[in-house]
Parts: structure tokens; sequence; C-alpha cells
């Protein structure tokens, strides 16, 4: 429990005055000075009904307001601030923590990140949006320190999001109370905290407050400093291109620019004025990006998004109706984390996953309540913000309505996965009208006070009469029943933290109603600091299991890296074992309770390895970006497997530079060995095989006409290990010798001898932006064994060299820049 006396972690007189400015200070003034918040705000004082105080007074509430969120921040993530712990479920284990080393690698090696040679044979890095290689905050993990910076490069994205709303509502000539409020629904709420784990789109989510404030200033008072800064921040969010977050912020501005058109002297002029406006807005940021977007919408045509995806992996993660029960009871479909385990009972809800894409969407209680409240005042705008939530909960529902299925069809969804991540901009929309009802309640509106308090006072009622039927023999059979269960440990764990959960929720409801209640009282202060530690303490307790941490030492290489041997420059892995996540033994070692991330982690699945130096080959694609040679050998890989080959690998193996190939060891035995305790186990073992080289001179060449006569011959035939598969005239190979190899990240030099016309394969994934030369000359680089490539070397001693260069990425840099200088320079020069 958290003590009224000690909020945040300050004295209960810092607290008093913290709160009691932010009801004091009502103009719209504030310290971003720099933005003209102050300016626009001083102009509507005298039409907002409010008595300003002095303008230093409004300064000083908004620096206490700000401070208090940055606190709060601070003590909720304080462990990863300080580098006891760290951030690791889902992605931030399996991709980003190893992918970020990668990038840092090849630029303390002196070059660009054009290619990264640690996944799949070599992949675009720097084209591919993934990687964020052009985002500012990025460039964090260069800090001496790669776990700093790669800390830091997240939690200064929850900084700016608290921040950013605070500034967006301020900017609304909200209250400071009201702002702070609005601003904690946003940046501690469930659905911007389920984002800490899925970076493209925090990154981009951390400025879209920013962009909606600029905007909204633009559109109504238009001057060049506000159209420069909303270029800029939205700009950002090009720079990091993930483009449903893009979508949904275009989105939000749009319905704005309508709204702000419709309701000006001529609405239909109105419309189209502003909808130009934000073309002209939108084209100067993709400009602002176009270091990321040019590159990347090249590498979407050489990529596995180029084809449509199955309907079941565009509709996968689509939120169910249920989900929107969590705006007001936040855990009635399960748990995230309870002590690093998930008991989310509503997995069901999500098949084929088993879990939500965003682990929460509840901003608070008295958010959702004011939000209804908003529908007896029914205030100017509205019903855009209806409009909004209805369009994002349709989007956010995806498979369950017709309307994505009519969209694939269409060829509009045919490559966006994961629908539920569309429910971000019905949440953000509700929240600012949330914060603008709370602050028509500070103003002394009882309509909205009366509906808030009705709303809770009905949902604590349920809340209160699933606690009391909770703790009879009759609710637990009824919720195994509504969510499949049979009796076990399992079932009753979760029926015993679904009746805490309903308590919690009769807890919390009752709070609300006790806030809504003496809102009105003659003791505001009283009021505000104790509103201001109920919404905080709410938010940080029901978030906190949305970003479990691990020790730091989680992120060290494990034990079993050791074991290989030094020149990992020279080796791949083949991690078969990963694509087996459906069978039994996988299902055992990945049902070891809060050893999962453990097992994880020492059997080095993918992409884990690039945090140890490893390169793995023949991988899954997890985010569907890789290149279309790359797929079509995984694909041939399984389809041989599938012919009943029972040395399938051996072939692929050699083809790719793998020595090493991933099984599981025998669970039963592993168990035994570490008692028990599975975050200490090894269930992998890599089996050492032949030392294939990646480059060498092919003995035999096979002509194929496609992908299915490559199968078709491995299938069947037992060729020479060192065969090359080519769509290309057949000859008799020379032998040849490779003298000596010196690769780098973008770069391979090969010293080698044909003793006649030979063909030298080089196991790296093809691409149109390799040059390949022969002693200086030019050579067309020849497609081989489906997946890599090679040349045709004349005899003799030769020097042979690959470059990779994306001029693409050049162009868009230069872009970027220049319009970056021209936006930050009208920032900077530019007086009203």
């Amino acid at each position: 429990m958290i003590s009224s006396t000690q909020p945040f972690g300050m004295s209960s007189k810092v607290a008093w005055r913290v709160f009691s400015a932010l009801y004091a200070g009502r103009t719209a003034t504030t310290f971003f000075s720099w933005s003209g918040i102050r300016a626009a705000a001083e102009n509507n004082t005298h039409d907002s009904g409010y008595n300003p105080p002095r303008v230093n007074d409004a300064r000083r509430t908004d620096a206490l307001a700000v401070a208090s969120l940055l606190l709060i921040v601070a003590i909720a993530f304080g462990d990863v601030l300080i580098g006891v712990n760290n951030f690791y479920m889902r992605d931030l284990t399996r991709y980003y923590y190893p992918a970020k080393q990668i990038l840092r690698e090849i630029v303390y090696g002196g070059e660009f990140p054009y290619w990264n040679r640690y996944f799949s044979a070599g992949q675009p890095i720097a084209a591919n949006p993934e990687h964020e290689v052009f985002y500012p905050f990025t460039w964090l993990i260069l800090l001496p320190s790669y776990d700093l910076g790669y800390r830091l490069q997240i939690l200064l994205h929850l900084y700016l999001g608290v921040i950013g709303m605070y500034a967006l509502l301020r900017s609304m000539e909200l209250r400071p109370f009201a702002a702070w409020f609005g601003a904690m629904a946003f940046g501690m709420g469930g659905m911007y905290l389920s984002e800490v784990n899925l970076l493209p789109i925090l990154f981009c989510a951390a400025w879209l407050p920013l962009t909606c404030m600029f905007v909204r200033r633009f559109l109504l008072r238009p001057n060049i400093r506000d159209f420069a800064a909303a270029c800029l921040f939205f700009g950002i969010q090009f720079l990091v291109a993930e483009p449903t977050t893009i979508m949904q912020s275009g989105f939000l501005i749009g319905m704005y620019a309508l709204y702000v058109g419709w309701a000006s002297a001529r609405p239909i002029v109105g419309m189209v004025k502003n909808i130009a406006w934000i073309a002209a807005i939108t084209i100067t940021s993709m400009a602002v990006g176009a270091a990321q977007i040019i590159p990347a919408i090249d590498h979407v045509h050489d990529s596995a998004r180029s084809h449509p995806f199955e309907f079941d992996l565009v509709s996968a993660w689509s939120m169910p109706w249920a989900k929107f029960a969590e705006l007001i009871y936040p855990n009635i479909l399960g748990h995230i984390a309870v002590n690093r385990v998930m008991w989310y009972w509503g997995g069901g809800l999500y098949p084929g996953m088993g879990s939500p894409f965003l682990f929460s969407i509840y901003v608070g209680l008295l958010t959702t309540a004011l939000c209804i409240a908003g529908a007896f005042v029914r205030p100017r705008g509205s019903r855009v913000v209806l409009a909004i939530g209805l369009f994002s909960a349709i989007m956010a529902l995806g498979g369950h309505t017709p309307i994505l299925r009519l969209l694939y069809s269409a060829g509009i969804a045919t490559t966006i996965r994961y629908p539920e991540k569309f429910a971000m901009m019905g949440i953000f929309a509700a929240i600012i009208f949330a914060a603008q009802m709370f602050d028509r309640l500070l103003a002394g509106d009882d309509i909205v006070r009366d509906a808030a308090l009705g709303f809770v006072i009905a949902t604590t009622v349920i809340a209160t009469v699933f606690t009391i039927v909770g703790f009879t023999p009759m609710y637990a059979r009824v919720f195994m029943r509504i969510w499949g269960m049979t009796p076990s440990a399992g079932a009753a764990r979760m029926v015993a933290l679904s009746r805490h959960d309903w308590m919690m929720a009769a807890i919390r409801g009752a709070a609300a109603c006790g806030i809504l209640f003496l809102a009105r009282t003659r003791w505001q202060r009283a009021w505000m600091v104790i509103t201001g530690v109920l919404v905080a303490a709410d938010l940080i307790y029901v978030t906190a299991e949305l970003n479990p941490r691990m020790p730091r030492r989680f992120f060290d290489p494990p034990a079993i890296a050791g074991t290989f041997p030094k020149n990992r420059a020279d080796f791949r892995i083949f991690h078969e074992v990963d694509w087996y996540g459906s069978e039994e033994i996988a299902r055992k070692f990945f049902s070891t309770g809060d050893a999962v991330y453990w097992v994880v982690r020492n059997g080095l699945f993918p992409m884990t390895p690039a945090g140890s130096k490893l390169r793995t080959v023949i991988e899954r694609d997890y985010d569907k970006t890789a290149l279309l040679p790359t797929i079509e050998l995984t694909d041939s890989v399984w389809d041989v497997k599938r012919s009943g080959r029972q040395d399938w690998w051996e072939p692929f193996m050699a083809m790719s530079n793998a020595w090493y190939r991933a099984t599981y060891r025998d669970f039963d035995v592993e168990r035994k060995r570490v008692k028990g305790n599975f975050k200490n186990s090894m269930p992998v073992q890599f089996l050492e095989t032949t030392h294939w080289p990646r480059y060498y001179f092919a003995d035999v060449l096979v002509t194929i006409r496609n992908r299915q006569d490559f199968v078709n011959v491995l299938s069947k035939e037992s060729l020479s290990r060192r065969a090359a598969f080519v769509k290309y005239p057949n000859f008799v190979p020379a032998s040849g010798i490779v003298n000596g190899v010196r690769e780098t990240a973008n770069r391979a030099a090969l010293d080698v001898e044909s003793l006649g016309k030979g063909f030298l394969v080089m196991s790296v994934t093809p691409h149109k932006y390799w040059r390949i030369t022969i002693d200086g000359r030019t050579v067309p680089a020849i497609t081989t064994n489906i997946g890599f490539q090679g040349v045709v070397v004349p005899p003799g001693r030769h020097r042979v060299e690959m470059v990779y260069r994306n001029d693409l990425v050049v162009i868009g840099l230069g872009i970027s820049l220049t319009t970056l200088a021209m936006v930050i320079g009208i920032l900077i020069f530019y007086r009203r």
C-alpha cells in the first residue's frame, strides 16, 4: 500500500506544494517558451474565464508539474535507469538487444551500416526500418557502455511520452492538473507502456503528442515556425518509419484538420485548405525522413513484404471484443507477468498467439469514466473523438469484423500485420478528451462529475458483486468453463488471481468514487494531493507487470557461447530447433515458468547469438523483412526435409557455411542435471559438423530452371557438397583455391587461384547493390544455390572484391539533411 504521506517518494510538504500549484496555475502559460505555447496561451487567457495568476507563478506551476512527472517515471523505472535490471520481454531479448549490438559493431569498425552479416547469410541493415539506423536516439548505443546506451534509448521515450502529452494538453488551454492527469494516462498508461517491447512503435508514438501540438497550433494560427516544428516532429516519426504508427498519426491530424475546417466560416473551403496544409506537412515530413523512407520502400520490393501475406497472418493479433473491458477492469483477461510468469487466461481469444499484442489498453478508471461523462455534456469536438474511436476500434478488431477481409481482398491490407496496434489512435484521442473533461471538473462542472460518478459507482458495484461471488465454489467452475480450462494447479492459480483482481477493482472503484464525490470540497489542496497519489498509484500498480525486468547478468553471453571457436566470423550456426516450437520437447522447455527466457538465452535462440558475436543462417524471418532469395532458400530447406531425405540438412549446411547444428537436449536428463532450476539449463546442444567454407570453388555446376528444380534434385540425388546450382549454362568448372579472405561489414576481398575456367561460390545473400569485381573489372553476380551468389573466374591468380553500397541511402540522407537544415534554421532564426 502506498502511503498518502509519501507520494512518489516526495515528502508530504513537497507533494502538497506540487499538487496545489497544479490546481492554482489556471492559465495555459507554460515553461515551454521556446515552442510558443506561452504566447498562444496568454492570447486566450481572457477567453478562458479563469483568473490568471502571475506568469512567473504559472511557470513555477509547470515546472513542478513536469518535475513530478519526471520523478514518477524515474521511480517506476529506477532499477533500469541505474543499470541493476533491464527490460527483456518478447522482441527485446530475441531481437533488439542483439541487433543493436551489430549496428554498434559496424560503426565502431569504421563503416556505414549498409549490410548485416550476422543474420541469414547477410541482410540489409540501413534499409530495414526495424534497425532504426537513422533515428537520432538510436545513436545512444554508441556510448562507451552499450548497455547504458540501450537502456537510455528506451527510458528517454518514457520521459518524452509524459512531457510531450503535458505540453500538448497545456497548449490546448487546460489547467496544469488536467494536463498532468492526461500526461499520466498516456505516458504511464497500459497502451504506451505495452510498446516498450515494440521499439519502432514506441519510438514513433513518443513523438505523436508533439506532432499533434504543432499541427494544431499551425492550423489555428498559420505561421512558418509552427509549420516547421510540425514537420520536424512528424518527420522524426518518418525517420523511424514504423508504418502503422505513422498512418495513425496522419489519420489523427487529418481528422483534426477536417474538424477545424468544418468549424470555420466557410466549411468546405476550410476543410480543403486544411487538408492541403496537412498534405504539405506530410510531404515535408517525408523529406525529413527520406533517409529511411526511400531505401525502406525500395527494400519492400526486394523482401518478403513484396508478396501478400496469408490472411491468417494479416489478421493475427486482432483485438477481441472482450479487450474493451480492460478499459474498466485492467486484468479481466489475465496477467502478463506475475513474478516473470504469464497467467493470461484470455489467450484463447488470440488464436495461434496465446497472448495480446498490446499487453494492456488500461489508461485509468477515471479516464474511462470521464470519457463516458463527456457523452452527457457533448462538448465541441466530441463527435470527432467518437469518429476516431469508432474507426480505431474497427481497425483494431481486425478479423473479428468483415472490414479487414474486404480490405485484404481489395489488395489494401495485404502486408500489414497485427490489427490490435490500431487501438492506439482511439485511446490517444480518448485520453485527450478525458483530460478536457477533467479540466471541466476542476472548473466546477457538476454534470461531468455526476455522470462520471454514476459510471464509477456502477462499475464498482459490479466488481464488488464479483468479489463476493469469487469466494464461492461456483465461481471457480464458471471461470474454468468460460476460459476452457480443466482442473489443475495452474487453473487454481488463475482463479485465485482473478478473485484478487475483482477485489482490487472494487477498491479502485471506491477510490475513484471518493475522488469524484469530494471534487467540490473546500479542502482543494488535500483533494489534489490524494487524487494525484491515487491516479499515479493506480497506473503504476496495474502497468508494473507489463515490463518485467531481468538482472543485468541476463544480458551477458551465456556459458555455452564460450564453447565455440574464437574465430567466430568464419562460420555460421543452423539453429534448427528454433523452427520446432510446437513439438513436445519444445513445449516442455518453454513451460518452465519464470525460467522461459533463461531457456531462450542459454539456448542461444535466434537472434540472441549475435550478442555473442555468433552468426546464424536458415533462421525464421520474424519481422518479415528478409530478402527474397533468403525466403526461397528457407522454403527449399523444408521442402527437401518433407521429401523424406534423411540427411536433408547436410547439403544446406555445406552451402551456408554452417559448422554447427542446434538440437534439443533430453528434457528429463537436463531437468535432473540442474535439479529443476532451468535458469541454469543448457537446453540446446550444438553439434559440430564439417567446417564448410564461406567462399569456395564449385566442383560441379547443376543448371536449374527454378526453385522447384533445385528442390527436386536435392530430394532425389546426393551430389558433391561443393555442387553449385545455377540458372546458367552448364560447364565443367576447374578446381581452384581461395588463398585468403579479408571480410568487413560491407566488403570482402578474396585472393583466389583458378586452374582453369572456374566458378567461385560466395555464401552471401545476393542483392542488387552488391558490386563484384575481378582484378578491378566488374563481373555479373550469378544467383547460386537459390540463396547465395557466385562468379565465373578465369584461369590464374586474381583479386576478387565484393562491395555493398546502397546509393538510395545516400540520396535519402542528402534529402533528409537538407530538409532538416531548413526546418531547424526556421525554428532557430525565424521570429514572429
